[in-house]
Formats: structure tokens, C-alpha cells, sequence
């Protein structure tokens, strides 16, 4: 456009300073005017030796001319015209030496715009926008001859692609897995099938985690889930199963006679359970026994050693959850008891050091009463106790167990003094 007003500004320009002398140019003769769906295509000859045509317009009968256009070619598409009206068109030229043709030597031929009549036939459909699994599209069907809109619709958001289960587990709050995120997905439902029965919708959630906290220690479960948006839900992903093995809770240990007793709750359905063990600061677990019971016995517990314990339920080749639940013991072994002297003060109770013992608890039992906690000894380097409530005449029983790291050694049935004093 800049450019075609600086050439019209150049020619108008050149007209000024040739008005008087520049008639050279021979005049270009218009050939026809045409109503296109574009608007009105104006045509002429060639003039001899002409560098550039201006294409003047009047509209109706006293319009005031106007030039419209400048060009180096023989024909030109006036768009900015209306339905109905009447215009007249004239053409001049510049020649290559600068002598040109002016206005009122140019032929001028009028004519009304009536816009040409179009059947669209060949009326095709164009894509205006994409539909993807955010938004819809939409497209137009439009006329390849007048440019005409014939119809606009819209193109359907797309439905999510299908999720995957990356990976499931047993836990013991129940079955835990996860899936892949899907582009577009506002959510996703949850399936669950238990073996022999129907697909039930578990859930709509926003996240791709789900546990399922209702399942049935002992039961196979099949799951899969579907992406959703506004559109609506995806492909089922072909899914997993997995046999839910709840894990052993309320996992206990204590120390025994010669080891580390431990204990757990009993699993439905499980046939049998794994114990395992580690040095607490270690990493690896060993599995130090397997058993049909709901409790084991680990003898080669070395005394004065933090243990970490935890306990796996198994159901036809199933396991339950790993390290959900474990507890932790020092093994400390029962105090052996030396002699219990009576004197004036009382009765002195001794025994041998534990290794791994922080203190130590001094218990004491007659005829006539059951055990009770006398004291403690929190320092670790005595081994001795004065009982100075004694009663002359009296028979009592003495036994020690050893503490350390919030646990606690078995004990001795116990060592008797009669106060003489």
C-alpha cells in the first residue's frame, strides 16, 4: 500500500511538472470492466513506451475522480466498491522518457457492481481450528469460487488417550498403585473386579495414586482405570492383578532367655510369614526364619546389638507389604545375679554387668506379695543394691533385669535373703 501511494504521489508529481509539455505518451484504451467476486476488474492495452498506468474512479453520475490505483500492469481489481452502484473508471500513462497522458484526454466507460450469481458447487470443508483434548475446533465450508461462508461447526473436543498402571504393590492399608498422567485429563475412574465377579467403579479422583483400602486380605483383585474431560472418557487401560496380602501389624519384640522374642498380629488368609531382621545402621534385611505361627524366636541375637525387626504374611505365593511395620530392640542379655547379704543396713543385692545395658531394675518379692520395682540403678558401672526397707526376720527374693535403648532383658526367677540384722 506504501508503496502504491508514493508511485501515485511520484506520477501526480511528474503531471505538475510535464502539464505543459508532456503529451508524448500514447494513451492506453480501456478493454473492458468486469464484475468479479472480488469486485470490478478493469482491463486495458498496453500503451507504447508506458513505464506505469493510473487508474482513476468517479462514483454515480456527479462523483468527484479520484486516482484509486498506480501500476506497471494492464489490469487491475478494484475491491472497495458496493452492490448496486454506479462507477466510472479512466486509465493514463507515463512513458520511459516522462511524458504522459492526463485525465481528460483518457477515455472513461462506466458500470453498476452487481455481484456475479455462484452455485457453489465445489464448496469444500476448511479446518479453522483443531480440535485437541483441551478445547473443540471448528470448521467452515466454503465456496473455492466466491470465497463465500456457507456453513461454520463445530469439531468435538477429543476424549483423553488411555492411561497406563505404572506400577501396584501390597501395603497395609490395602492394594496401592499408580498410572500415567494424561494430557487433557480432568480425571480419572478407578475399576476394581474382584476374581469371579463384575467391574465396579471404585472412584473419580483428580490424582494418579489410588489406594484401595477396602480390599480383602486373601483375595485377587483386577484394577484399570480411564482418563476423562469434557468430552468424555477414554479407553480402559488393560490393567493388573494383584493378590492382596494384608501385612502383619502391632509387631512386638522382647528379650528372652537366650535371644529376642517376637510377635506380630495374625493375617487373614496368609499360610505362612517371613520374619526378617537388621542391625539398626545396616542396610540390608535378612530373613531370619519363616514360620506358620504369629510368633518367632531369634536365638543368635547377639547380646548388646540394636535389632530392627519386621515381619512379611504370604498367601499362595503372594507377600504382603515390606517394612510397613517394624520394631526395634537392643538384645540384652538377663543380669546374672551374684549373692544377696543382709547387714544393718538392709539387704545388698549384686550381679554381674550386661553388655549394652544403660541401668538397671532391682525387683523384689516375699512369701506374702508378687514382684515389685524397688529401684533403678542408672549408673552402668554399679552393680549392687541396698534394700533398706527390710524387717528383721523376713525372707526376700531378688532379681535384676538390665535396660538399654528402650528395651529390656528377661530376668532371673531370683536369689532369697532372710534379714538377720
Amino acid at each position: 500500500m506504501k508503496k502504491t501511494l508514493s508511485l501515485i504521489l511520484s506520477m501526480l508529481m511528474l503531471l505538475s511538472v510535464f502539464s505543459v509539455t508532456a503529451f508524448a505518451a500514447e494513451a492506453p484504451a480501456l478493454k473492458a470492466l468486469k464484475c468479479t467476486f472480488d469486485g470490478i476488474e478493469i482491463t486495458w492495452s498496453a500503451a507504447k513506451d508506458a513505464a506505469n498506468y493510473v487508474v482513476y474512479r468517479s462514483e454515480g453520475i456527479d462523483g468527484e475522480e479520484a486516482v484509486i490505483a498506480a501500476t506497471t500492469a494492464t489490469k487491475y481489481v478494484d475491491k472497495n466498491v458496493e452492490e448496486g452502484v454506479a462507477y466510472t473508471y479512466k486509465v493514463t500513462a507515463q512513458a520511459t522518457d516522462g511524458s504522459f497522458t492526463t485525465p481528460d484526454t483518457a477515455v472513461s466507460r462506466s458500470i453498476v457492481y452487481v455481484k456475479p450469481y455462484c452455485a457453489h458447487k465445489n464448496a469444500k470443508w476448511e479446518i479453522v481450528q483443531e480440535a485437541s483434548v483441551y478445547n473443540s475446533g471448528s470448521k467452515t465450508k466454503v465456496c473455492p469460487v466466491c470465497k463465500t461462508v456457507l456453513e461454520t461447526q463445530v469439531i468435538p473436543q477429543l476424549v483423553p488417550q488411555t492411561p497406563v498402571i505404572k506400577g501396584i504393590c501390597n501395603r497395609t492399608n490395602g492394594v496401592v498403585f499408580n498410572w500415567t498422567v494424561v494430557d487433557g485429563a480432568t480425571s480419572y475412574n478407578v475399576y476394581r473386579r474382584a476374581e469371579g465377579g463384575k467391574w465396579v467403579l471404585l472412584a473419580t479422583i483428580s490424582g494418579t495414586r489410588y489406594v484401595d483400602s477396602k480390599a480383602v486380605s486373601g483375595v485377587s483383585y483386577s484394577y484399570t482405570v480411564r482418563a476423562r474431560n469434557a468430552a468424555g472418557l477414554s479407553a480402559y487401560d488393560p490393567g493388573k492383578t494383584i493378590r492382596y496380602v494384608a501385612a502383619p501389624t502391632n509387631i512386638k519384640a522382647s528379650n528372652g532367655l537366650y535371644g529376642v522374642y517376637v510377635a506380630w498380629n495374625s493375617v487373614k488368609a496368609a499360610t505362612s510369614y517371613r520374619v526378617y531382621t537388621k542391625v539398626a545402621g545396616e542396610e540390608g534385611w535378612t530373613c531370619i526364619g519363616t514360620t506358620t505361627k504369629t510368633n518367632f524366636y531369634h536365638d543368635e541375637a547377639v547380646p548388646g546389638e540394636d535389632y530392627i525387626y519386621t515381619v512379611v504374611a504370604v498367601c499362595k505365593g503372594k507377600f504382603s507389604s515390606f517394612y510397613d511395620d517394624a520394631f526395634k530392640i537392643r538384645r540384652l542379655e538377663r543380669p546374672v545375679l551374684a549373692k544377696s547379704v543382709s547387714s544393718k543396713e538392709g539387704i545388698t543385692t549384686t550381679w554381674e554387668p550386661v553388655d549394652g545395658a544403660q541401668g538397671y531394675n532391682v525387683y523384689r518379692k516375699t512369701a506374702n506379695s508378687g514382684w515389685i520395682l524397688l529401684g533403678k540403678v542408672n549408673n552402668t558401672r554399679s552393680t549392687a543394691y541396698l534394700d533398706k526397707s527390710t524387717k528383721k526376720g523376713v525372707t526376700y527374693t531378688y532379681t535384676v533385669r538390665a535396660y538399654g535403648n528402650s528395651s529390656i532383658s528377661y530376668y532371673y526367677n531370683g536369689i532369697s535373703c532372710k534379714d538377720v540384722h
